[in-house]
């Protein structure tokens, strides 16, 4: 059975988290551009998000299968390194993840919940559209002249 539950620093391993963040971006390795920072995480860098980000896991039988950071900023939720392990892909553990994202942003009270995706995923972009998600806007990576990624929100009814 699948758990969906925040971050718990009194049993939660980062360093199982790290690698579970490694796992789900792995296919990205030489195919984004630039590459994706969740390459590059350590338990210290996680450590140092925590502090101000809000950590949902999805954990089936002691193992983690996914995780999500939900960070405040202004009227909204940032949703990011949304991680799937790919062993455990095409259950419905990412959906579940933005679901919880989406429920903490109600209750904190934010009006949307946004995120940033590449544009060379067009699945995943296509994925968050499924879910309600429409483009705001495009930004270039520092060094790029065009646009590398795309601005999402969903808002939710008020």
């Amino acid at each position: 059975m699948m758990d969906i539950r925040p971050y718990d620093p009194a049993r939660d391993d980062l360093a199982e988290i790290v690698a579970l963040v490694h796992r789900a971006f792995a296919e990205y390795r030489g195919v984004l551009k630039p590459e994706s920072g969740a390459l590059s995480e350590t338990v210290e860098s996680l450590a140092k998000r925590l502090e101000k980000n809000r950590l949902f896991l999805a954990e089936e039988v002691g193992k983690f299968r996914g995780a999500v950071f939900a960070t405040r900023k202004g009227d909204a939720v940032y949703l990011d390194r949304l991680s799937v392990d790919p062993e455990a892909r095409g259950r419905g553990i990412a959906k579940r993840l933005i679901e919880v994202v989406e429920r903490h942003a109600r209750e904190t009270g934010a009006v949307r919940v946004t995120l940033g995706v590449r544009l060379a995923l067009s699945q995943n972009i296509s994925f968050f559209q499924r879910l309600g998600f429409v483009e705001t806007g495009r930004q270039a990576h520092a060094g790029f002249y065009a646009p590398t990624s795309m601005d999402m929100e969903k808002r939710f009814i008020q």
